[in-house]
């Protein structure tokens, strides 16, 4: 595998931009360029280490020192290349070696991948809603009209359906949790099938961080992306789906209730684009996406360490200063004037992001909510405040405040913190809630 010859660190030099062809997808298709620029190609192959090193050998007298390319780094998706062979061959071949790499960069970029149709299911979680009771388990609410989000188009489902799930706490429980799936439909650009169904689901799951953000909901694939060929369409794909899911033997089968509108906002297709744009938002997106998850699960010692880093993420930064002034200057700015001093935000940021408990929980492995209980709660009013009980509730604080600096960054409108602070407030005086998370 030539493993010997391959170019020292200081031997790279970029021959693709960052992100130009910046997924497999596109680096293999670029690949292909290189094979078509290359005079008279006589040799291709891959380093055993590191696996993103390929070569290629020419049989062109004017070309007889080999080339490398290496796709990608920790820190860039540039792919660099490098030239191996004795040194003055290195140093007269490489102007020739530019001259083929940017014929094949200059034929791949006039070669866009085709668009794909793709489709697939969208659902709330199970698993949020099972431990609650009767119309808890069920969601009502459904689209009236298919909406647009980035390329892609969402609708509800027209069938009711009753998912079976396990109790969380009790696996010989089978409940039922009921809502209106969402079908949603897209194109994605890709060289190859593969590539394709990989942009769907990046887009999809984009899409599902995104609905978990302004419906206060963990939502799940129904299905992961299916390619729709150019002649068919999504009924048949959807009717096989729904007769999968009810096969399923349940005693309990919830009435379909009657139906409300799901409202998307209209900044939903601004905030689209903001986090395709914005490297910070698109990080605090899925690190929201991620800690609400965890969060309605109830394994609320994770869920704030990442719900801290929705913040971190917008800031730019590591420092635990600088996220506690980002809160701190959110509460000030979407307060109405005279309701807060700054060193009372500062406070209330220092208190909802708590620093230490994270702190324990990233570098020591403490668990501090309802899983330090394996997910039981106390039932109880407890003579040490509950504080498993308590914390949960503190994140849930958390989970609010998070979310609404991530919408607001998003272009989504500033929300009154009031609420929020009323929250710290209350459980600071000993006051306890129950119930699956709602939006604020």
């Amino acid at each position: 595998m030539h493993q010997a010859e391959i170019p020292d660190a200081a031997s790279w030099e970029q021959t693709v931009p960052p992100d130009v062809a910046g997924t497999a997808d596109q680096a293999n298709w670029y690949f292909n360029h290189i094979r078509l620029a290359i005079p008279q190609l006589a040799e291709q192959g891959s380093a055993t280490r590191p696996s993103n090193v390929s070569y290629f050998t020419s049989a062109d007298p004017e070309l007889t020192t080999r080339l490398w390319l290496r796709v990608g780094s920790d820190r860039s998706t540039a792919i660099t290349f490098a030239l191996t062979g004795p040194r003055e061959k290195v140093r007269e071949e490489r102007p020739r070696w530019r001259a083929v790499l940017a014929t094949a960069l200059e034929a791949f970029r006039a070669d866009p991948a085709p668009d794909h149709r793709w489709t697939a299911i969208l659902i709330p979680k199970a698993a949020q809603l099972a431990r609650w009771t009767g119309p808890l388990r069920t969601w009502p609410d459904r689209l009236d009209t298919p909406v647009r989000v980035g390329p892609m188009t969402l609708a509800s489902v027209p069938t009711w359906v009753t998912q079976p799930h396990p109790h969380p706490d009790d696996t010989s429980i089978l409940l039922g949790v009921g809502y209106w799936p969402l079908l949603v439909t897209g194109q994605a650009p890709g060289y190859y099938r593969a590539g394709a169904l990989q942009a769907a689901a990046r887009d999809l799951l984009r899409l599902q961080w995104l609905l978990t953000l302004v419906t206060a909901r963990t939502w799940q694939r129904g299905s992961q992306p299916c390619r729709l060929e150019s002649d068919s369409d999504t009924d048949e794909f959807t009717a096989q789906w729904l007769e999968r899911m009810t096969r399923w033997s349940l005693r309990e089968q919830l009435p379909a209730p009657d139906p409300t509108e799901l409202n998307l906002p209209g900044w939903l297709q601004a905030a689209w684009e903001k986090s395709l744009t914005s490297r910070c938002c698109s990080n605090a997106l899925s690190a929201y996406g991620r800690a609400f998850e965890y969060f309605t699960e109830e394994a609320t010692s994770d869920a704030g360490a990442r719900f801290a880093a929705v913040i971190e993420a917008i800031t730019g930064t590591h420092s635990h200063s600088d996220a506690a002034k980002t809160a701190a200057q959110y509460l000030l700015s979407a307060t109405a004037p005279g309701t807060l001093t700054e060193p009372e935000a500062a406070q209330a940021a220092e208190n909802i992001l708590m620093y230490s408990f994270r702190h324990q929980t990233v570098h020591f492995g403490r668990l501090h909510g309802p899983e330090s209980l394996g997910g039981m709660g106390l039932g109880m009013l407890s003579a040490d405040g509950d504080p498993s009980r308590t914390h949960h509730m503190m994140t849930g604080v958390l989970q609010h405040l998070c979310r609404d600096i991530l919408i607001h960054n998003l272009g989504g409108p500033a929300h009154a913190p009031e609420g929020l602070l009323q929250e710290l407030d209350d459980i600071r005086n000993g006051w306890i809630t129950i119930g699956p998370p709602v939006p604020k």
